[in-house]
C-alpha cells in the first residue's frame, strides 16, 4: 500500500522511529489525521510505501494501530 503523508514510517523532524504520523506541524486537522488511521487499519496489505522513512514490512493494519496509539 503506498501511504503518502498518511502513515509514515520515520521522518528528519521526528525522534520516533516506525510507523507514525507526521509531526503535528504538518497537519491542520489533526484530529482527522488521526482518524484517518483508522481506514489504514482496516485495508488488506503487507507492505508500507510511506511518503517518507523506510519501507515497512508487514501487515498494513498493525502499522496503522501502532501509529494511533503513538498519537493518542
Amino acid at each position: 500500500m503506498i501511504s503518502g503523508d498518511a502513515l509514515v514510517s520515520g521522518h528528519r523532524t521526528s525522534r520516533i522511529e516506525g510507523p507514525q504520523l507526521l509531526p503535528d506541524m504538518f497537519h491542520h486537522e489533526r484530529p482527522r489525521a488521526v482518524a484517518s488511521l483508522d481506514v489504514l487499519a482496516a485495508l488488506e496489505g503487507e507492505l508500507l510505501l510511506p511518503g517518507h522513512g523506510p519501507v515497512h514490512r508487514g501487515p498494513v493494519r498493525d502499522a496503522a494501530l501502532r501509529a494511533r496509539e503513538r498519537a493518542v
